[in-house]
């Protein structure tokens, strides 16, 4: 979204893909007994995951991609 509209009129499905295809979030994730890093893309879809958190970030610059930390 290049416009600056107020957000509370933008829509479910908007909402949802803001920030594609640009943006990707990075959450600690539990998986199999083990710390890892899951990537997502900006409306949630599972993009992969990772050992580190370093390791992640490091993808995703690598694919020109912004990424976001979420605790």
């Amino acid at each position: 979204m290049t416009d600056s509209r107020d957000l509370r009129t933008v829509g479910p499905n908007e909402l949802a893909n803001l920030g594609l295809p640009n943006l990707v979030y990075i959450k600690p994730v539990t998986k199999d007994g083990r710390n890892l890093y899951a990537v997502h893309a900006a409306n949630g879809q599972p993009i992969g995951l990772s050992d580190s958190f370093e390791s992640a970030v490091a993808a995703a610059f690598e694919r020109d991609l912004e990424p976001v930390s979420i605790h």
